[in-house]
This record gives C-alpha cells, structure tokens and sequence, in this order.
C-alpha cells in the first residue's frame, strides 16, 4: 500500500526515522502547476497518499494554456515524489515509460503531460529538499473498494492482474535494475529494523514467526521463481473499475490500474500475492483470493512450487503492511492512508492464515481448491 519508502541513489533503505513526505501548502501546488504546466487551478483536492503528495486538479476553462496539447477532459493529477524516491530519477523515468506503454497496449492508466521545459518531470526545492514533481491525466472511475464485492468481479481481477503481467513481460528499463525499497516483498527480512513499532507481545511474536518463515522458505527459492516488471502494489485503491453497458447495469467490472510508485523488477508470484493480500483485507474472506486464482490462472501459468509459497508470501505482505503502516502512523499521525491493513482487521486475517483449524466444510485457505470449485460451477 505504499507510495514510496524506496531507495535513494546510493540503494541505501528507509532508515527509520527518517521524514520523506514533501512539505508544501495548497498555493505552493497552484503555483507549481502554473509554472511547469502553464495550467490556472479551478479546483484543487488532496488524494490519499503514503510518502507521496498527489493532488487532482483541473484547469480555469477561461484561461487559454498553450502549453498543454492535449487537454485531459477529466483534470490532472500532480504528483509530488517523496524525498528519498526523487534521489533516484531513473526509476521516475522508468514509471513513466511503463505508463506510456502500457496505455498504447490497451491498458487503461494514468500517461505523464510534459512540462513547459518539455520534459516528464521535473526536480523542485520544497521546504529545503528536492522533490520529483510530475503531472499525470487523472483517469475516472470508481476504484474497487467502493463497488459491490462479488465472485465474477474477484475472477475479472485475477485475470486483469494475468494479462497486465503478460504485457510487462516486454518491459525493460535499466532504472529498475537493482531498485530496492522496504515496501518489495523481497525485503521482508527488513522488517526486523521496523518492528519495534507493534507493542502488543502476540502481534510481535506473529511478526517475527511470519520474517522467520520467509527467510528460510522464500530467500533460498527465489533463483526458481520467473522474475520481471511488476507493478507492485495492486490493491483495492489502485484499481479502477466502472459499470458494465446495459443490460447488465447493476455489474461492474476491472477498468483500470492506477499508481505506478512501486514498480520494479521482483517475481510474478509476488505480483499475484500482493493483489490476494489486498482482496482479502477488503473481503474479509481468504476465500475471495481463491476466486482471484482462477482467474489469473486461466489466463497466466502458475507453476506448483510457486503456488506452495503463496500463503508465506500473503502472510509477509500482510506483516510488511502491518508493520510499515504502524511505523508511518507513528511518524506522522495525521496520515489516515496507513491504517487500512490495522482498520481492515489485517491482524485477524494473519491469525485466520496462521492459526486457523480445519473447517467442516473444507478450507477456505486452500486458494487452488477455491479455484477449481469456482471454474467447475461457472
């Protein structure tokens, strides 16, 4: 769920304690977008954000700005990179190749607009550090999270996550090369330098059995796993979804991805593990990532010995999430973003993956028996 906490230059990671977020008001953003982009703000709104600022904005239709070509019908979003992420420009120039071709590939997602320098991007002094500042078209639709849950829109899911994969497997860039930041599931092992943030002694001990298990099953398979560009962090904010045509208009469907701060080079099966993780904090059921399964797996080959490390790598998500959230809580308290995971009972369903006895009516955990179930009865 992160917008950042990446790198600098040097690869050194998050240290903790450190402050990222940019430091800027409202008429600092109206004057940058002025400035790089010419554009006179009518409306401005903050969105959520981790270590990143990102503000929707759209133009004063009274106010000519030949600066911008291709005017977007639906406004903009200005993105202000965390300080630690801006240190390394390749990985800003890689996310904006990626967005650019995957939306000539049919893949609906945010394009980066050049600046009145006639760049992607550009690097500004704010509150004494330098911070990325780029300008992306906001894309519409509602986002899963405020949609009706239900099985075909899990499967539709599972699918869009296959194909997404299947696309990026064309995709190089050498600013992802060795990008390492603490939200890659490969940093699991990290974490020990962040746990001193969860206080109560059980959740703890989850943690540290959780970073255990991940070093001894994970580390020593990851020469085996198929490795590529992912897009990181497919959640329940970052997907956009609208309403099918009539006659079915009451259904919806997967439309989009937005949010490309956590691209980089890892494995597939991460990918597909961080996006169960996610739907099932929005359920609330393991057996909705079951559903998600299906659907990838119709479309994206998932090889045995990567399917039996899915519940250690959901497990590590879910603690990298917990974790990291309560650490950003504790560095800046007015940020509500970072209490999803806590607020969406993340330390129940860690339990309900660890603990959980059998079930009468099989397991709801047993993601491929789910899967198969599912595809028999539709």
């Amino acid at each position: 769920m992160s917008a950042g906490s990446a790198t600098s230059a040097s690869g050194a990671l998050l240290a903790p304690g450190a402050r990222i977020r940019a430091e800027v008001d409202e008429e600092a953003v109206r004057l940058l977008a002025e400035r790089l982009y010419g554009i006179s703000v009518q409306e401005l709104t903050e969105l959520p954000g981790y270590d990143d600022r990102n503000y929707r904005l759209t133009e004063d239709p009274n106010v000519k700005n030949p600066l911008i070509l291709r005017h977007s019908p639906h406004g903009y979003v200005l993105k202000i990179m965390n300080s630690m992420d801006s240190k390394n420009l390749a990985v800003v120039e890689a996310q904006n190749e990626l967005m650019n071709f995957l939306s000539r590939r049919s893949v609906t997602c945010p394009v980066p607009v050049r600046n009145v320098f006639g760049q992607l991007h550009s690097l500004e002094t704010l509150g004494g550090q330098q911070h990325a500042v780029r300008l992306l078209e906001y894309v519409p639709g509602e986002l899963l999270k405020d949609v009706p849950h239900s099985d075909a829109l899990f499967y539709q899911l599972g699918e869009f996550v296959a194909n997404l994969d299947n696309k990026l497997q064309n995709f190089t860039h050498s600013g992802l090369a060795g990008r390492e930041h603490i939200w890659m599931l490969s940093q699991v092992p990290e974490l020990e330098k962040f746990k001193y943030v969860i206080e109560d002694p059980d959740n703890l001990d989850l943690v540290e059995e959780v970073i255990e298990e991940f070093k001894y099953a994970v580390v020593p398979q990851l020469g085996e796993l198929e490795r590529g560009v992912i897009h990181g962090d497919i959640n329940e904010q970052n997907v956009l979804v609208d309403r099918k045509p009539q006659p079915s208009n009451s259904e919806y469907r997967i439309a989009g991805i937005i949010d490309f701060g956590d691209v980089q080079e890892s494995y597939y099966v991460f990918e597909l593990a961080i996006a169960m993780t996610y739907l099932m904090l929005l359920t609330g059921q393991p057996r909705s990532a079951g559903v998600l399964l299906a659907g990838y797996t119709v479309t994206r080959r998932l090889p045995d010995h990567e399917y039996r490390l899915l519940k250690t790598l959901v497990s590590a998500r879910l603690v990298q999430s917990l974790v990291l959230g309560a650490y950003t809580l504790k560095q800046d308290p007015a940020n509500t973003y970072v209490t999803c995971s806590a607020r969406a009972g993340g330390w129940q369903l860690l339990r309900r993956l660890r603990k959980s006895p059998p079930q009468p009516d099989g397991d709801d955990t047993d993601w491929r028996a789910v899967a198969d179930e599912y595809l028999t009865r539709s």
